[in-house]
């Protein structure tokens, strides 16, 4: 009976294959010595699935438009096999109990907690003596959800409960994200998307109130409950929309999830705000949708575009929100990741102006990487604020802890 069905499923396979290359006359040519060498070979046929695949992404490394559908068919394949791991772009990618893409995290050690708390703590001094408050919130990530296979080790929950530990010992203020959501009844399984490792927007949602009713308590901090409530927001739902980061590495069906949904949060309210990226120039005003959000990212297209990023846009190195509707509210800075793109949206609301620095170090910035406490000086916030997921050495953190 297996091998019946391995039989079937390398039809299956075959047939998908030449469907596509017949799409592409050159293709078809350039990759019949690859599938002579798939049928004429004499080793496992998961062995000579694997080779093909290599010898095509070998072949044409630039063709998008015929990689994304060798990549799902071959995540077909895996899928079909069981396969749980899947080793891409020097990224290790779990298939958990639930069938949600994790990527574990390793042991960190009691030197690498301490260099991060002290970046940390270093900002939070420079904060208070520029007479403005702190507060770091912790996002968590999904690993601290999913369940692993027993061969795979990781060190996620171990290492988010050690820093917020030691930031209790360095008397660092700080709001647990993961402890809000479950207190809001928000479900482990409502939380993020499958294919991505970011949270989703209702996530995104509540953090951005669960931030201003910690800020409220520790510091005053006045804030528009109308504008936390769910209620005064449409929600509007696309099924299969959206194709995560892990997912484009793995294809789109190594997951039994498939695509996932996306749900567009918007005010039912009047909103006037305007979207600054200092160092590109470019200023937008308008309505919540027409400002803070980039509607272009609502297309169906898995491995072009990033849905997530319909908020805020995406990664930049420096990004502004002004809400043209509270002149007299506070002014925030916010250094963040990319968890920040579903917060922030949401958090500009609550503000006159909300300053959003990214410091990590990866291509794709324009501009300079920011100086916190030269822009501290600069802008004179009432609150600083660094919202990072889960924990990372700062020796792999791609920079986002060098603040300065």
């Amino acid at each position: 009976m297996k091998k019946i069905n391995k039989n079937i499923f390398v039809f299956l396979f075959c047939f998908l294959f030449i469907g596509v290359g017949l799409c592409s006359k050159d293709l078809l040519i350039k990759t019949s010595d690859a599938v002579l060498g798939f049928i004429n070979g004499n080793s496992s046929i998961s062995y000579r699935i694997e080779k093909l695949k290599r010898r095509i992404d070998a072949a044409y490394p630039t063709d998008l438009l015929y990689h994304k559908y060798m990549l799902d068919i071959n995540s077909l394949k895996e899928n079909f096999l069981g396969t749980r791991v899947i080793f891409k772009d020097d990224t290790t990618i779990v298939k958990s109990d639930s069938g949600s893409l994790v990527e574990p995290k390793p042991q960190m050690t009691e030197s690498e907690f301490s260099a991060v708390v002290s970046e940390i703590n270093k900002l939070k001094s420079i904060t208070e003596s520029n007479g403005a408050e702190f507060l770091y919130c912790f996002a968590p990530n999904k690993e601290l959800y999913e369940t692993l296979p027993a061969n795979i080790n990781y060190w996620d929950i171990e290492n988010c409960e050690k820093l917020l530990s030691c930031l209790d010992s360095a008397s660092v203020p700080y709001a647990d994200l993961k402890k809000s959501l479950k207190e809001k009844g928000i479900s482990d399984a409502d939380i993020f998307y499958y294919t991505d490792h970011h949270w989703n927007t209702n996530a995104g949602f509540v953090a951005a109130t669960s931030i201003c009713e910690e800020l409220n308590r520790r510091y005053g901090f006045e804030f528009n409950d109308y504008y936390t409530d769910i209620g005064n927001y449409d929600i509007k739902h696309f099924s299969n929309l959206f194709l995560g980061s892990r997912g484009k590495k793995t294809g789109l069906f190594f997951t039994r999830h498939g695509a996932d949904d996306f749900d567009l949060i918007t005010p039912k309210f009047n909103t006037d705000m305007t979207e600054e990226q200092p160092f590109k120039g470019s200023v937008r005003r308008g309505s919540f949708e027409d400002s803070v959000l980039f509607m272009e990212n609502m297309e169906k297209d898995y491995y072009g575009l990033s849905t997530y990023t319909t908020y805020s846009g995406g990664d930049f190195r420096l990004q502004i929100m002004k809400n043209n509707l509270n002149p007299e509210g506070k002014k925030i800075l916010l250094i963040r990741d990319s968890f920040a793109c579903v917060v922030a949206p949401f958090l500009a609301l609550q503000t006159s102006e909300l300053h959003i620095c990214d410091m990590r170090d990866f291509g794709g910035f324009v501009g300079e990487k920011v100086n916190v406490e030269e822009y501290i000086k600069k802008i004179n916030p009432d609150y600083v604020l660094v919202l990072y997921t889960g924990i990372s050495s700062t020796s792999i953190s791609q920079g986002k802890y060098n603040f300065f």
